[in-house]
């Protein structure tokens, strides 16, 4: 029995570590889930970790080696899913409003009530696409494309009493429009779910409105030439960020032939493509996973004679990007990409803001905010090099910035000994540029620009120790002790010099003989080592001289 038990461990391990992999590795979203696959999308639900007889007992099916995975954690996506706004699109695609006598509202609705009309809305049940990023512990940001679609419901019921010998003639929703900021992007009429497709031109923080006109019309004893017309307006009001990539982006050649590529853009970012087969590619510090929207779990119904619960709400969909704990990566692993720095603002981990229910490999401590990377490559294409946002979507290639090349050097260092005496020497180091033949001064760079603010100055180090530069960008040490000295430049992060350099070393060796001074501190050093040898010799033959003279026959 303890054989079997530990055979099925194994293979409920084995199935979920091959379902890991599988998503972990795909580069971009897999196919939407299906609609009664809810633990898969929904991270806020409890993780009991279902085995397959309990699973089944449950759902009534057995389950696949996703859904058997979704019942102990949560599943994570490595690029901005698609099935967030596809299974939103197809439970808003059998929402009904509630008719003339009924208002249909989640319960955080701003209901207006006025005249012939009550109980009348406007909500936003989703924007697509979009990513809410948990920044830190008390920041959230929803991040929207420039070009998506608008959900929202519009609802209202008509009063029955209209005053004496009136009758209701028509009622319906006259106009639905979307506003961001002060730019009014999509306009519809006459529907109660309007899905509503826009452009802005927006950037940045924004606000997102959905207006809608609602009309009631009246006439005495029915009669239509007499008609009045009364309107409500009703809109709810979301705070958005219009995620466009406007990124700086600097290039270089290194001496071998390999590039390197440095990009930074202001809002978060996903992360770079650097071929045309997207096969090598750099992932920044976010992660993704999916949840539903708690306040359309459960909708209302207002009547005249008061307001019941539904069963059943709309599963909004949204899509998280938090800080995960393995951080920036680089495909393939191995013989890919090199990161070769990782810039930003330094957060406290949103940990605290998320779920209870969530299970993910969010950060533990503080994090970098990586608005800045930096690649090294020799598989680069810079022209199919593309920018990825956390909005899914939303992409440039690296071309339309104009990136600027900077050129990357090998200096020509020069190290040698002058002024040798006896008990010293003067180590003396030149650093020039080999294209122009002027000299290199290490310094720190005076450049404005945010992606090079990253980079440390350039330094000139002696056996661990460091150098500085004289006006002439010539360096001096004086040494006291004959020996093996060895020079190297770190230059500064091509980031932040043009023209940039790679590093460079040399060694030179003192040696007391190669003075005549030293020759003569040897000769000395001889003499005095051979005279107390030569007088214990002398006095030694004389001594045995004596002895064996005095010696018997």
């Amino acid at each position: 029995m303890r054989v079997r038990h530990w055979g099925s461990r194994l293979a409920l391990s084995l199935v979920a570590l091959v379902s890991v992999l599988a998503v972990s590795a795909a580069a971009t979203p897999a196919e939407p889930p299906p609609a009664n696959e809810t633990r898969t999308v929904d991270a806020r639900d409890p993780d009991p970790c279902l085995s397959p007889a309990q699973y089944n007992a449950t759902y009534g099916q057995a389950p696949t080696p996703t859904q058997q995975l979704a019942t102990c954690t949560d599943l994570t996506y490595d690029a901005p899913p698609a099935h967030a706004a596809t299974m939103t699109a197809q439970a808003f695609a059998a929402l009904e409003p509630g008719g003339a006598n009924a208002s249909v509202y989640p319960p955080h609705a701003d209901r207006v009530s006025r005249g012939a009309i009550a109980d009348a809305h406007a909500t936003v049940v989703a924007i697509h696409p979009a990513t809410r990023v948990q920044l830190d512990a008390t920041t959230t940001r929803q991040y929207i494309a420039p070009t998506g679609t608008v959900r929202a419901l519009v609802d209202y019921r008509v009063r029955g009493a209209f005053g004496p010998n009136r009758s209701l003639i028509g009622h319906r929703v006259q106009r639905v429009t979307v506003t961001i900021g002060d730019e009014a992007v999509a306009t519809t009429t006459g529907t109660q779910t309007p899905a509503l497709s826009y452009t802005t031109t927006h950037t940045g923080d924004q606000p997102l409105t959905v207006t809608a006109e609602i009309a009631v019309t009246t006439a005495p004893n029915g009669t239509p030439a007499n008609a009045t017309t009364q309107t409500v307006t009703v809109s709810d009001t979301r705070s958005v960020w219009i995620h466009r990539l406007r990124p700086d982006a600097y290039t270089a050649e290194y001496p071998d032939g390999s590039r390197g590529l440095a990009v930074y853009q202001g809002q978060p970012w996903h992360g770079l493509t650097l071929t045309a087969n997207d096969t090598h590619r750099v992932r920044g510090v976010w992660r993704y996973y999916t949840a539903r929207d708690p306040r359309w779990e459960r909708l209302r119904v207002a009547r005249a004679t008061g307001t019941s619960r539904l069963e059943q709400g709309v599963p909004s969909l949204e899509v998280v990007a938090y800080p995960s704990r393995i951080g920036p990566r680089t495909m393939p692993v191995r013989d890919g990409p090199t990161l070769t720095a990782v810039w930003g603002v330094e957060t406290a981990t949103p940990a605290a803001r998320l779920h209870e229910n969530v299970s993910v490999g969010v950060v533990d401590g503080e994090y970098t905010r990586s608005y800045g990377l930096a690649v090294r490559s020799d598989a680069m294409q810079l022209e199919a090099v593309r920018l990825h946002g956390i909005v899914r979507g939303v992409s440039a290639p690296v071309t339309s910035v104009t990136p600027t090349e900077r050129p990357i050097r090998r200096p020509e260092l020069s190290v040698r000994l002058t002024d040798r005496r006896v008990a010293s020497a003067t180590l003396v180091v030149t650093l020039t540029d080999p294209v122009t033949g002027a000299p290199i001064r290490p310094r720190r760079s005076n450049a404005t620009r945010p992606i090079v603010a990253d980079a440390p100055p350039g330094e000139l180090w002696l056996n661990g120790e460091r150098l500085t530069f004289g006006p002439n960008g010539t360096a001096r040490r004086t040494l006291s002790e004959p020996g093996l000295y060895t020079v190297r430049f770190e230059p500064a992060s091509w980031r932040a010099t043009t023209p940039a350099y790679v590093a460079a070393s040399d060694t030179v060796r003192w040696h007391p003989l190669s003075t005549v001074a030293g020759w003569v501190q040897l000769l000395e050093t001889v003499l005095w080592g051979v005279i107390p040898i030569a007088v214990a010799w002398v006095a030694g033959r004389q001594l045995a001289h004596l002895l064996s003279r005095e010696s018997p026959p």
